[in-house]
């Protein structure tokens, strides 16, 4: 069991009802989970922190991002482009990506979030490009857990290319028996992650 003690906070926000703040107070956290909120709390934990020059807040979540798209957010040409057609110009490039792409940009993600004040993300990963790993997604997980950040994955997918009718090529659609393949695998191996 690991423990964290931040001690004689100088404003603990609680967002409870009446939006309490708590001054002078410390918190303990026991194996990752709020155990303890008090005016006095001994100092055994397995790590101290002194939080008299901090305040301490929930911690936001952050319900819909695209983590991939950090490596393409500054190109110029689509700076100021109408959804479709940054996607159109952006689909070609992100046909591209590679699990050490997804790696890193994940890691980008994710430390910026948490930089912010969030502590919760949700990614929706939905480009699988032809002839890459099928297992991009799982470099996300795998950033997630290296960072720290309490991570929910979202297996996206697309199965309709131009020439079916969709907006995407050909180079970043799976067919849709591959996507309930791996859906499933996504959902066995990281239920409950």
């Amino acid at each position: 069991m690991s423990s964290l003690l931040i001690k004689n906070v100088k404003e603990i926000v609680t967002m409870d009802s009446e939006r309490t703040k708590l001054k002078g107070y410390s918190l303990l956290i026991k194996d990752n989970k709020i155990s303890k909120i008090a005016d006095k709390i001994g100092s055994q934990a397995d790590e101290v922190i002194d939080g008299s020059d901090y305040f301490l807040y929930p911690g936001l979540i952050n319900t819909h991002h695209h983590f991939y798209q950090t490596l393409t957010r500054n190109i110029p040409q689509v700076q100021n482009a109408e959804l479709f057609n940054w996607l159109k110009y952006l689909y070609p490039i992100w046909s591209r990506l590679t699990p050490e792409a997804v790696y890193y940009s994940s890691l980008v993600a994710m430390g910026e979030l948490l930089k912010t004040g969030c502590t919760t993300a949700v990614d929706q990963f939905y480009v699988f490009p032809k002839g890459q790993s099928k297992t991009l997604v799982d470099e996300e997980f795998k950033a997630a857990r290296e960072i720290g950040i309490r991570f929910h994955g979202c297996r996206g997918s697309m199965s309709l290319s131009r020439k079916d009718g969709g907006l995407p090529p050909d180079s970043v659609v799976q067919t849709e028996e591959e996507i309930l393949s791996d859906s499933q695998r996504v959902i066995e191996k990281y239920h409950n992650y």
